[in-house]
């Protein structure tokens, strides 16, 4: 993406922003302003309090912990109780363990080679 945005020298601002100018930078802006507050994005951004929101049905995610310190990649279920963390494709919850999730995030896309 190209920048839209000059450095200054000797305090003194570099180039002209046209009238079009300006509202791509102010397009530009909201883009990134509703990327970051976005919910359901797949933008690795923030993270996401299960106390805020849970994630989709047997969904994977990253997950933070309570009382770990390291996050780990998690599947989550919905059943008759509520809904399950499980680490990635395990049968036991992370509860059984003693571990606690507190908070998550949606996964990047993975890579791809461009061509």
């Amino acid at each position: 993406m190209e920048r839209l945005t000059h450095k200054r020298e000797n305090g003194i601002k570099r180039g002209y922003w046209s009238p079009n100018k300006k509202q791509e930078l102010v397009d530009r802006l909201a883009m990134y302003e509703d990327r970051e507050d976005a919910k359901d994005t797949n933008v690795l951004s923030k993270w996401i309090p299960i106390s805020e929101r849970l994630p989709e049905d047997e969904s994977y995610i990253l997950v933070s912990f309570e009382n770990a310190s390291m996050p780990d990649i998690a599947r989550y279920e919905e059943n008759d109780e509520g809904g399950t963390f499980y680490p990635g494709d395990d049968e036991k919850s992370y509860s059984s363990y003693g571990i606690f999730v507190n908070a998550w995030m949606p996964l990047p896309e993975p890579y791809k080679e461009e061509q």
